[in-house]
């Protein structure tokens, strides 16, 4: 019966370790309500390799054919024309030609292709969206792979659930970025135990964002096979210790 109660208790103290570690938010446990500062999120800036939805209309039937491409993406689920920009920052408009959409937002982009069709078409339409805006999601993540966002707009919060939340090994106070800026790859390093993530400028993730939570080492390391297999042995020696006891 000695035995039973040791293992019991091996099995609790395991138990509450790991539990430490797969919570949110921890410094909030003791509020009931309050605020969170959250920041706006930051306007998508345009660049090589970008795709762009771009939906055209006028007054005229006629000057709307024109922008009517054999590229269009609806078989993608778009329901506009989708052009790739170039390394010079350039996109090849129907009737228009070159357009220099580089570093623009998309409010931006739309202004300046509007303004590029008052020469050849009357009372334009323009509407733009980033048609492959993506985050990759990798480590201790229950669905890891790369996932395109209609909206163009993700927080760090909406993109661990599009990845089914991180697992019970996933450290939660130390979940890497990647980021491309200005032609450099660079690094930040969140805590998603405190709530001052709401109010880190990089909340919101940009278009090709790499999320990488990172396995727990020791006691909750699923690559050690030894933790692996512990739950297996613990509930095994259980019944055996029980079946002693009931023989004595």
């Amino acid at each position: 019966m000695r035995i039973l109660v040791y293992l019991i208790l091996s099995w609790s103290l395991i138990s509450c370790v790991a539990h430490k570690k797969v919570t949110y938010f921890n410094d909030l446990n003791e509020a009931m309500e309050g605020e969170l500062n959250i920041p706006t999120s930051p306007l998508n800036t345009l660049g090589p390799g970008d795709y762009i939805e771009i939906q055209i209309s006028s007054i005229s039937i006629e000057t709307n054919t024109f922008f009517e491409t054999d590229q269009s993406s609806q078989d993608e689920g778009f329901g506009g024309n989708v052009y790739r920009i170039s390394d010079h920052g350039k996109i090849d408009l129907p009737l228009v030609g070159e357009v220099d959409l580089m570093g623009l937002n998309l409010d931006e982009a739309r202004e300046r292709i509007k303004e590029s069709l008052l020469a050849y078409v009357q009372k334009p339409t323009v509407n733009v969206r980033l048609a492959n805006y993506r985050i990759t999601i990798l480590g201790e993540v229950r669905n890891p792979g790369v996932y395109e966002i209609p909206t163009a707009e993700a927080n760090i919060l909406e993109a661990l659930g599009y990845a089914g939340d991180m697992t019970i090994y996933g450290v939660r106070d130390n979940v890497l970025l990647i980021r491309n800026s200005g032609g450099q790859k660079r690094f930040k390093r969140f805590n998603m135990s405190s709530s001052e993530i709401f109010s880190d400028p990089d909340f919101f993730l940009q278009n090709n964002d790499v999320l990488y939570v990172q396995p727990t080492k020791g006691l909750t390391s699923k690559d050690d096979n030894i933790y692996r297999i512990l739950p297996l042995v613990i509930s095994s020696l259980t019944f055996i210790a029980v079946v002693i006891s009931l023989n004595q």
